[in-house]
């Protein structure tokens, strides 16, 4: 990975939970509309699914800050 994505990386983990979440679906949703999509449809789901798994756990423990 290169500095800058590692950069962006440490950036949205000292982001606020709530900022994290709008952050992700913004990247998520312009993803989507990139011409070449690098990520196929089925692997946005899953990425999806996983990411709201991780963020339903995390409420569940009542880890809503990092």
């Amino acid at each position: 990975m290169s500095e800058t994505g590692m950069q962006l990386l440490a950036t949205f983990d000292s982001m606020p939970v709530e900022e994290q979440h709008e952050l992700l679906m913004t990247m998520l949703r312009r993803s989507g509309e990139l011409p070449d999509t690098i990520v196929s449809d089925d692997q946005l789901v899953r990425i999806a699914d996983e990411l709201f798994q991780t963020l339903d756990a995390e409420e569940s423990n009542g880890d809503d800050a990092r």
